[in-house]
């Protein structure tokens, strides 16, 4: 069964009211924050005016029975006044409390929130500083201060005046946005009280020091009845224009105009209609559970175009982390504060990553320590209580839970696999049980003496280290995160709980054997496909060997000689070095040789034109395949080189020779050959038999994956 729709045209001016007076239209607190500027607000006025397009609206009906107490989405009022200052004195609309029928604004916020800042009460609007205020309205760019200016839309009757007259006294073609000024009501509380400099240059005109030029653009708004006649708005506007300030000659100028003006403003008033999509409140049917329901209503909040780009369900949950979280747990810190401060922290450390990984990271933590390894699905996020204990329970951790994930993050900084990680799933499982093993740790280490201590904490950070590599290209290999990742992330979430179980009972005697079987169970649930990606990798193109990249990054590292032997910068002459994969044969090399066999068997051979393409090397079915198998793993190294083998036909011993540490003595190439299990077979091919190629290539290929079968079980470590 399907959510239910119901396409509507709204007024615009009970739109309006709506979202002001005992708001019933409210805004999820998911949504991006309220980014508009008071230019943006003007042009949006004066497109009203001219009877251009509103746009509609996307809406979502929530009566009182939808959902209990602590379920749904977290929401808020509309902003009456935008503070921008950083001195949190923005203040909202009261919203209608339950059991009232509220819609929430799932696409629309931005204008919807723009008019109630320019058609609403008497000091809503903007409070910025006067350098943004300079800059939005002015294109004027100052040094940035603290001073600040609080702001409403108002008509400034200086200006008019001067439209009118533009216009040949014709009212109707009068521009709004010309008529429109943001200016200071409040001479109290309208601007920072700090002194200024002498020549300061203030971005906003005052009502106090213009007095009769500036009327709240609201008041003409709310005078407007329909049907009234110009008589009759001319009697409403009279004591309006006294009140503030307009002198009796300038009301005399004013009054027939702006009577006439009122026409128009009550023109947009009455005959402005917005189109706007509604989706139904739930109501139960056989056919259709709340909870059926719930996971529609998340997919269309995570499927919403906002700011061009979909929200996401890490979205719905940081919602309702702000709402249940406790700052007092967490150095009276905010949610929003404390995730920017771990994004921070670990964007120090080289990881670039956005709040949505870190809230997905702290509830696979939560659903693996609290919830018995189960994932938060889509009717849970639509489920307050469930959400909220979330927050509650790492509000409460928080001191604990920072500084162990940015210990965690330095590991891997510090076993340089920032570039190799992969998917920050495998990053978010291994940091979970990294949380785990060392939270263990704390809480037996007490038991033990300090030498006992030490010893206990050199073996977990030495498992810690090879775990996390064995994990991070194990996982990749299996590819784990591709179409299968939902899946993975649920049963790894399942498997780190049952760790978690046998962990919380290990005493100090115990916790390395139980860290072992724990990292034994993550491997088996990688290991068999890692395996398999290792012993099938190929390429067949030349230009595709950096596929190898990641196989030989570890390879290069697993022997103390080889490791050694690789590090050394390859350079020749004063080119810069590159890291990267390259051939020990080179293509064009190994291409003319293949030729060459099979120009010697054509010579012998008696058979069609059709089956003279068919021939090939001994021991190929195709050229093709003959030609593809230079680019097997075990012709290829990674080395941080200046030269590339691959796009010439010359030997690597060619470029070894130009090399500074090779020319002067330093390294022995046989030596350095040897590390990197090369031979003169394949460094300096010229005299080598085809076959005496082939087969060498073979076993370092075969040893290559050997090594590397042995690094995801455990038998080989690296060394670097």
């Amino acid at each position: 069964m399907s959510i239910k729709y119901d396409s509507k045209r709204e007024p615009l001016a009970e739109i309006i009211k709506k979202a002001t007076i005992n708001a019933t239209y409210v805004i999820p607190d998911l949504q991006r924050p309220y980014v508009w500027s008071p230019r943006q607000v003007t042009m949006l006025v004066d497109s009203l005016f001219r009877g251009w397009p509103f746009g509609s609206l996307l809406l979502w009906e929530v009566k009182p029975d939808c959902f209990e107490a602590n379920e749904g989405i977290p929401h808020r009022p509309f902003w009456q006044v935008v503070d921008r200052t950083g001195n949190d004195n923005g203040s909202q609309n009261s919203a209608l409390g339950q059991p009232a029928t509220y819609q929430m604004v799932l696409d629309g916020q931005q204008r919807v929130q723009s008019l109630i800042l320019a058609l609403g009460g008497d000091q809503w609007g903007f409070q910025l500083l006067d350098s943004e205020w300079a800059l939005d309205l002015q294109d004027r760019r100052v040094k940035p201060s603290n001073h600040w200016s609080k702001a409403s839309m108002c008509i400034d009757l200086q200006k008019f005046t001067g439209e009118l007259k533009a216009k040949n006294d014709i009212v109707r073609k009068i521009e709004a946005g010309k008529i429109l000024e943001w200016a200071i009501l409040d001479s109290v509380t309208g601007q920072s009280v700090e002194s200024r400099p002498a020549n300061y240059v203030y971005p906003l005109e005052t009502a106090k020091g213009n007095p009769g030029r500036f009327i709240r653009l609201s008041r003409f708004w709310d005078l407007v009845q329909k049907d009234l006649s110009e008589r009759e708005y001319k009697k409403l506007l009279e004591p309006m224009l006294k009140e503030h300030g307009v002198s009796d000659a300038g009301r005399l100028d004013l009054l027939d105009s702006l009577a006439e003006f009122m026409k128009v403003v009550e023109n947009v008033k009455i005959n402005s209609f917005v189109p706007a999509l509604q989706i139904e409140s739930f109501e139960l049917t056989p056919q259709w559970s709340k909870d059926d329901y719930s996971d529609a209503i998340v997919n269309i909040f995570t499927r919403l175009d906002t700011a061009g780009r979909t929200l996401t369900r890490e979205e719905i949950t940081l919602a309702w982390l702000k709402v249940g979280w406790l700052p007092e747990k967490a150095d009276n810190k905010t949610a929003g504060q404390c995730l920017e401060e771990l994004r921070t922290a670990l964007g120090d450390r080289g990881f670039r990553i956005e709040t949505d990984e870190i809230v997905r990271l702290i509830s696979f933590v939560w659903a693996v320590e609290c919830r018995g390894g189960t994932l938060l699905d889509s009717k849970d996020l639509l489920k307050g209580e469930i959400v909220r204990s979330m927050a509650a329970s790492v509000a409460a951790t928080w001191t604990k839970l920072k500084p162990r994930v940015e210990s965690c993050a330095d590991l891997i900084k510090e076993r340089d696999l920032l570039e190799n990680q992969g998917s920050f799933n495998a990053i978010i499982v291994y940091l979970t049980w990294y949380r785990l093993a060392f939270d263990r740790f704390d809480a037996v280490a007490g038991s033990v003496s300090v030498i006992e201590r030490d010893s206990l904490e050199k073996q977990l950070n030495l498992r810690a280290a090879q775990f996390l590599d064995r994990w991070v290209f194990g996982s990749q290999w299996a590819n784990v995160w591709g179409d299968g990742a939902v899946l993975n992330f649920q049963n790894f979430a399942t498997e780190l709980n049952t760790i978690f179980g046998k962990l919380k009972t290990a005493q100090a005697s115990g916790l390395i054997a139980a860290v072992d079987d724990g990292i034994n169970q993550m491997m088996a649930r990688v290991s068999t496909k890692a395996v398999e990606q290792i012993n099938n990798v190929l390429v067949r193109y030349r230009h595709r060997v950096h596929a190898y990249h990641p196989f030989l990054w570890v390879w290069h590292r697993l022997e103390d000689d080889r490791w050694k032997n690789s590090s050394i910068q390859m350079r020749t002459g004063c080119k810069q070095t590159r890291l990267e994969v390259d051939h020990t044969v080179a293509d064009a090399w190994w291409a003319r040789l293949v030729e060459q066999q099979i120009k010697a068997k054509l010579a012998t051979f008696v058979g069609t034109d059709e089956e003279k393409t068919l021939i090939a090397p001994d021991d190929f079915e195709s050229r093709d395949d003959a030609i593809a198998f230079i680019n097997l793993l075990g012709n290829c190294s990674l080395l941080d080189k200046s030269f590339n083998i691959s796009k010439s036909d010359e030997s690597m011993r060619h470029f070894l020779q130009q090399v500074h540490e090779f020319k002067d003595g330093k390294v022995q190439m046989t030596d350095w050959e040897a590390a990197l299990a090369l031979t003169p077979t394949l460094t300096l091919p010229d005299g080598s038999t085809f076959a005496d190629i082939k087969m060498t290539i073979r076993t370092r290929d075969a040893l290559i994956r050997k090594d590397l079968i042995e690094f995801i079980g455990g038998q080989k470590h690296r060394v670097d």
